[in-house]
């Protein structure tokens, strides 16, 4: 019966086979990761359901009729609903803010061959000098946003390989920050009902020693992923941050930045 459930679940294994790199890990994998807690939850209390043809034929349909491709785009959906606000916060995409003259998250040699390469290699658009970009900033910062875009697209061969990473770093810690409200809700969920569920079957103790037996004669399993549901809160709450985005951000500001100079 087991392998026959793992054989129904197979489907659900293959689906993860058409998304291409980016899209798993920049786009599935923060929506998975908000059914971690309720199902490790799920999986303690009815383990059965995982290990049968029930289990298995029900992961199965739900892959084949496209689940997986609908939480990895209401993961992206909600990611892009709130990148306009982190922009507006942070003045600018990071790449854009550290061509800026008057940026100094660049060294200022670095800053000049950039500025070197790009005025050079980008195709019709005239190069601001620091007295135009301080005359006229958002002229400046439309050439600057139009050389990055000519860049990017420029650089999705595969000899460019960590700003693909680091690129899919941003998309994925992104689709966190706007997923975390589901994600943070479904986990509060997860452990409250299980305790709730727990106390339930012990009876509703009526005293604090009693509540304290009760929670303390559970499955070591049992426990064990309320626990990890415990770990997921916690994960949303103080990991998945607007300063968490900007990192990865900025991480991948740099890997772009830098592979101008590798272009031929």
């Amino acid at each position: 019966m087991v392998l026959t459930g793992s054989i129904r679940s197979r489907p659900m294994i293959e689906n993860l086979k058409l998304f291409d790199p980016y899209n798993r890990q920049a786009r599935l994998y923060p929506a998975l990761l908000t059914m971690l807690a309720p199902l490790i939850v799920l999986l303690a209390w009815f383990p059965h359901l995982f290990l049968t043809n029930v289990g298995g034929l029900v992961l199965g349909i739900a892959a084949s009729c496209g689940l997986l491709f609908l939480l990895a785009d209401l993961a992206r959906g909600m990611g892009k609903r709130i990148e306009p606000a982190l922009l507006g916060e942070w003045g600018g995409w990071p790449t854009t803010q550290w061509l800026r003259y008057r940026d100094t998250s660049l060294p200022a040699p670095t800053k000049a061959r950039y500025h070197d390469v790009l005025g050079r290699k980008v195709p019709q658009i005239s190069w601001p000098t620091s007295r135009d970009e301080a005359t006229h900033p958002d002229r400046a910062d439309a050439t600057y946003a139009s050389s990055i875009d000519w860049l990017r697209e420029h650089c999705r061969g595969p000899q460019h390989a960590l700003v693909h990473a680091e690129n899919a770093t941003y998309g994925f810690r992104r689709n966190l920050l706007g997923i975390r409200p589901v994600g943070l809700s479904v986990s509060v969920f997860a452990v409250a009902a299980s305790v709730v569920a727990s106390l339930a079957a012990s009876g509703w103790p009526t005293s604090a020693t009693e509540f304290v037996t009760s929670i303390s004669n559970r499955p070591a399993a049992l426990f064990g992923t309320e626990l990890i549901a415990l770990g997921a809160i916690f994960f949303w709450v103080f990991v998945v941050r607007k300063s968490w985005v900007r990192k990865a951000g900025d991480q991948y500001a740099k890997a772009l930045l830098a592979a101008c100079e590798t272009l031929p």
